[in-house]
Order: structure tokens, then C-alpha cells, then sequence
């Protein structure tokens, strides 16, 4: 009987876990963990689960990596016959207080009691990054509208629903009165913007498709200032992925590294 059970157990294939982690993102990046090579391997030993991560210096921000290691451990959880999942933070100034609160189902102040961020302000980080994300593809759209020739008044006339994508061709396509202008490199990036305003109650159906942080419509004229302020964001997140790559790289010297280097050099949404 117990050889019928083992027999019939599910098993967790590796390329289900990755697959389920490979959305899981650096949140001051808005990059994926995958993507940056920060994700050093994936063990499996029956329907256990081990992931290993590590990260571009030993004194990354705990309040980061807490939220890191946590969407790791939950995003794998989801694997169907997944028994238990245990992240490792490795080579990092707090990797094992963090490791054991997250696979002992602690919260980040219940860790680090001594620190001011509770978890309300946790929650409240994520969605502040999560909005820079939002901004950052809201100016790569905007641009390449306006490069193709359309007005101001016609951008702000969008609806949600006018956007679609098609993710493994990377093409984005906008619904304009008569016809439909198909936008090469910026599938995903449409993908990810919808993604994360509706996360943030930004956009809904009915919406305009371009909004500020607030949600509100981008007030007729002044278009050109929220462009330089879009520019802003988008350079800044630009800059620290650019930096945070390059610490990695020179920290762990092998090919995941190089590899998501290019990946991202190439494409860094």
C-alpha cells in the first residue's frame, strides 16, 4: 500500500516551479527575479521545494528582500502537489532571520521587531513601486504614440479597452477611430502596465487608458510636463537596474548573471 501511494503521488516537475516564480519581481526594479539571474536554483526532492536566492549586495534593504523571499515562497506554493516550499537567502547581512520568518509563516514585524516598517508600511512600499512600474511603461506607450503621429486629444480620449496585446509576438495594438495602430517591442509592456494599474485600481474597464498615480485623466494641455515627469520615473528605475545588475555580476561571476544581463540589456521589460 505505501508503495501504491508513492506510485501515485504527483510529481513537481522543475519547469513548473520556474514557471510559477518567473513573474516574482525585485520590487525596487519592477524587474523579475528570474530575469535578473537573482534566482540561484531550484531543488526538488519529492514535493518539496527548495529556492535559493541571492542578491546584488549583503546589505540589501531586509524590507526588500522580506518581500522577495515571501512572493517567492508563495508564488511556488501554488505548484499543484507542492507539500512545502523553503526559500534561502543567501550571502545577505540578514538572509537567515528572513529565511526562517518567511518559511515559519512569520510577518516582517514579527521578524524584525526593533525596526519602525510595519507591515502596513510594507504593503504600502509595494504599491509605491508597483505605481513607479505603472508610470515607467505609461511613458514608453505615450512616447511611441505621439512618435506615430497622434494627438493629445485622441490619447486622452482612450478607453482600456483599447489596448491589446499579443505577448510572443511583443506587439502592442491601440484601437484609434478607423483603424488600429500595432506598436512593435511593446507587447509585454503593455501587458505589464494593465497588470499592474488594475492592481492599483488605476484602470478599469470603461477607464481612460492613460491616468496619473491618482487615477485621474491627464488634464487637457498639459501633457508635455506629465511626459518630463513619466521621463523621470522610467530613468530612475532604468538607473538602478542598470546599477543593481552590474553589483551582481561583479559579486557572482556566472552565466545566470550574464545571461540576464543581456536579457535585459536587450529587452528590460
Amino acid at each position: 500500500m505505501p508503495i501504491q501511494e508513492a506510485v501515485s503521488a504527483p510529481l513537481v516537475r522543475p519547469e513548473q516551479v520556474w514557471a510559477a516564480i518567473a513573474d516574482v519581481l525585485d520590487p525596487e526594479l519592477d524587474t523579475p527575479l528570474v530575469r535578473l539571474g537573482f534566482v540561484d536554483r531550484v531543488e526538488i526532492s519529492g514535493t518539496k521545494v527548495d529556492i535559493f536566492l541571492k542578491l546584488p549586495t549583503f546589505w540589501c534593504a531586509p524590507n526588500f528582500a522580506y518581500l522577495m523571499v515571501s512572493d517567492l515562497a508563495e508564488r511556488a506554493r501554488t505548484v499543484p502537489g507542492v507539500s512545502s516550499v523553503q526559500v534561502h537567502l543567501l550571502d545577505h547581512c540578514e538572509g537567515e532571520t528572513i529565511s526562517e520568518a518567511v518559511n515559519s509563516g512569520l510577518s516582517f514585524a514579527a521578524a524584525f521587531p526593533n525596526e519602525v516598517t510595519t507591515d502596513s508600511d510594507l504593503q504600502e512600499l509595494r504599491r509605491t513601486f508597483l505605481r513607479k512600474g505603472f508610470l515607467m511603461r505609461q511613458d514608453l506607450l505615450l512616447r511611441r504614440l505621439l512618435q506615430a503621429g497622434l494627438s493629445e486629444d485622441v490619447l486622452r480620449t482612450r478607453r482600456l479597452e483599447d489596448l491589446s496585446w499579443d505577448e510572443a509576438a511583443d506587439v502592442a495594438c491601440v484601437c484609434l477611430p478607423g483603424a488600429t495602430l500595432q506598436l512593435s517591442t511593446l507587447g509585454r509592456a503593455a501587458r505589464a502596465y494593465v497588470e499592474r494599474g488594475q492592481a492599483l485600481g488605476l484602470l478599469g474597464a470603461g477607464r481612460p487608458l492613460f491616468v496619473d498615480e491618482q487615477g485621474e485623466p491627464i488634464p487637457a494641455g498639459d501633457l508635455q510636463s506629465f511626459l518630463r515627469r513619466l521621463r523621470s520615473v522610467r530613468l530612475s528605475l532604468l538607473f538602478n537596474t542598470a546599477m543593481c545588475s552590474a553589483l551582481f555580476r561583479t559579486r557572482y561571476q556566472h552565466a545566470g548573471a550574464e545571461t540576464a544581463h543581456n536579457e535585459e540589456g536587450e529587452n528590460p521589460l
